[in-house]
């Protein structure tokens, strides 16, 4: 399914005649990858400026970085409740990081807050990194792992040139338009919530932010104690199945659905806010 797009507000977030140039070119772009469902472009990496950020992005997934920078900041995904805004949060876990939208705009909302950003997909990470380094992005960590129930390795299926589809199993969502041949299959180092948090020695969660194309309750398994000390969780989730799962999963642990993107699960995504009950 095409992604509706307020191409004129792309374009006007270009903050030079060059970047604007880049915008228009893919868009152009993303309609031939729609029209034809199959992919232009090499792996080089471009940069452009987009509002008050310059973002890098892979020649032959642009289109997919527009869609993702369009749902941060044009649609406002996973901040659709003023408390996750994380303007109070002392720490805040991404997982499913992606190219780092979510992340450059916790930063706006609070700069000083500390920042651990968990991406498996080697093609994102790249970008992510680069991202995050040329906006001066401070007190953030990266790490480029799936999280999971147990440490190990999990078989990771992607699609390089659309940035958001990768999981351990892209079936999960129906999409007519996949072809076997767009598909590539890795290995991705594993490691648990709870491993992360002592490793990174945080004892208090602000916010959990997970996305991971219908690995949740991988991610969530992995907790154990973990989200004790956690105070809330926006989780996108991908099919009713793994909806419910995720809900009753969290309810048994003492967290409160407050607010439900699309809850007739008109489209495909959508994302699940919960709070810890005290």
């Amino acid at each position: 399914m095409k992604k509706e797009l307020d191409e004129k507000w792309l374009i006007e977030q270009a903050g030079n005649e060059e970047s604007r140039n880049a915008v228009k070119a893919i868009i152009q772009q993303r309609q031939e990858v729609y029209a034809h469902n199959r992919f232009y472009g090499g792996d080089a990496l471009n940069s452009l400026i987009l509002g008050r950020y310059r973002i890098w992005y892979r020649e032959c997934s642009g289109f997919s970085t527009l869609e993702v920078y369009h749902e941060i900041f044009r649609e406002d995904n996973h901040f659709l409740l003023p408390e996750f805004s994380g303007k109070e949060e002392t720490v805040i876990l991404d997982i499913g990081a992606n190219e780092g939208f979510y992340a450059l705009k916790i930063k706006e909302h609070n700069p000083d807050c500390r920042l651990v950003c968990v991406e498996p997909n080697p093609y994102l990470f790249e970008v992510l990194q680069r991202n995050l380094a040329s906006n001066q992005i401070r007190n953030v960590s990266t790490v480029n792992k799936a999280l999971a129930a147990e440490k190990g390795t999990v078989h990771f299926e992607l699609i390089k040139q659309i940035g958001p589809i990768g999981g351990r199993d892209l079936k999960l969502v129906n999409r007519p338009w996949l072809k076997e041949e767009f598909i590539q299959s890795i290995e991705v180092e594993t490691e648990t919530l709870n491993d992360l948090l002592r490793r990174f020695g945080i004892k208090q969660t602000g916010i959990l932010k997970v996305d991971v194309e219908g690995m949740e309750l991988d991610v969530l398994a992995g907790a154990r104690d973990g989200l004790e000390e956690v105070d809330k969780i926006v989780i996108e989730r991908h099919n009713k199945a793994l909806r419910d799962g995720v809900v009753d999963f969290l309810h048994s642990r003492h967290f409160r659905l407050v607010y439900e993107e699309d809850p007739e699960i008109t489209q495909y995504y959508g994302d699940l806010y919960f709070i810890r009950q005290r």
